[in-house]
């Protein structure tokens, strides 16, 4: 497995699902990006404390030792793709690497899952200077048509990536995110446990530059007092967060957690009373479908979204939407005073993910995938 994503240094996404699953039954090497940088944010050791089992079970190499930016390293791969390959592979799971994973292409059967926009991730990246973000966004779009040419099967979260990178409906499978179920559900006792005692409204993930919680901030300023907010997560924009608690006169009314081990990120989601999907609407957002949607529904929480069509293609109205302050205090004040709906909404979105999106299920069909390429079907 090829993969953007350094597994040991990043919150817990698609491809920890992955090798989470599949390393059960197969041997499994993780090629990465060293992603040195985040490792700098937060201590990553801590919150992957309980994968510690599942990272023994697979090889994970990095691209680079040194600290490269993640561009170099792609760049630069050549040499450590062919030591890799000195090892003899069945199939290869490229999870959205753009020149490593082509290299290998070239030489094992692959399987391309594209879980995002690339190229406008590339054109957002704080990790590469502005000036070259344009072209970086042009050369990524190219470096993904170039890949799904390499590959045998390409898989995508969302229809609209199929549809952006004109995938061939013979050689593409929709294998949406999804959620493990079992430890993810609603911890009854969590609001006591984590002595949150109002009425909580929360949002739980990264803070990179596609999250917006500037609406939730000025609509709690105007929202009864005893309504508060929890942000779990650090990775990205923690401190320009911070900072626009103090400006908006809410601090006292804000958590700020930072990371907290994987294993915990339930009992929280299942402390608060409403979830949040607070992303801003662009090119990137456009063709996501969120873990944490996902995660949110398996606790039983009632969610409160931006308008993202996947979000309402796979929820529909079993989420509420807000794309504004106004209509972030409408839904919210909603939620406060219906405890019914909020009741209604959470067992609605438990029954979606338990019935069609447990992660155990997903990875099957991903493993039949893997299986058929492997042996040339």
């Amino acid at each position: 497995m090829t993969s953007i994503v350094d597994l040991k240094k990043s919150q817990h996404n698609r491809p920890h699902q992955f090798v989470k699953y599949l390393s059960e039954k197969h041997e499994i090497t993780v090629l990465s990006i060293n992603d040195w940088w985040k490792g700098k944010q937060g201590n990553l050791e801590f919150y992957s404390k309980d994968f510690d089992e599942i990272f023994k079970r697979i090889k994970i190499k990095y691209l680079a030792e040194k600290k490269l930016s993640p561009v170099l390293q792609e760049l630069s791969s050549k040499s450590k793709v062919e030591e890799v390959l000195k090892e003899d592979f069945d199939v290869h799971l490229n999870y959205n690497t753009l020149v490593s994973g082509y290299l290998v292409a070239k030489k094992v059967r692959t399987v391309y899952d594209v879980a995002d926009d690339l190229g406008a991730m590339i054109r957002a990246s704080p990790q590469i200077p502005w000036v070259l973000r344009p072209f970086g966004g042009f050369l990524g779009h190219f470096l993904i048509k170039k890949n799904i040419e390499a590959s045998k099967t390409v898989t995508v979260t969302t229809g609209a990536l199929m549809t952006l990178y004109n995938i061939p409906k013979e050689k593409c499978e929709i294998i949406a995110n999804g959620v493990d179920t079992n430890l993810f559900r609603n911890y009854k006792n969590a609001k006591n446990e984590l002595e949150l005692d109002s009425f909580t409204i929360g949002y739980v993930g990264v803070l990179r530059e596609w999250v917006d919680l500037e609406p939730i901030f000025a609509a709690i300023k105007w929202l009864d007092r005893e309504i508060k907010l929890v942000v779990v997560g650090g990775e990205g924009r923690l401190e320009e967060n911070v900072n626009l608690c103090k400006k908006y006169g809410i601090s006292d009314r804000v958590v700020f957690t930072g990371m907290v081990p994987y294993s915990q990120v339930p009992k929280y989601i299942s402390a608060v009373d409403v979830c949040l999907i607070p992303f801003k609407i662009n090119s990137i957002t456009k063709k996501a479908l969120p873990l944490k949607l996902f995660e949110y529904m398996a606790c039983g929480k009632p969610v409160i979204s931006v308008e993202l069509p996947g979000v309402k293609r796979l929820a529909g109205n079993i989420v509420a939407y807000a794309s504004h302050v106004e209509e972030y205090k409408e839904r919210i004040i909603e939620l406060y005073r219906n405890e019914e709906l909020r009741n209604e909404m959470g067992e609605a979105g438990r029954r979606l993910v338990e019935e069609n999106y447990n992660w155990s299920r997903m990875i099957e069909r991903l493993e039949k995938i893997l299986f058929e390429v492997s042996y040339g079907y």
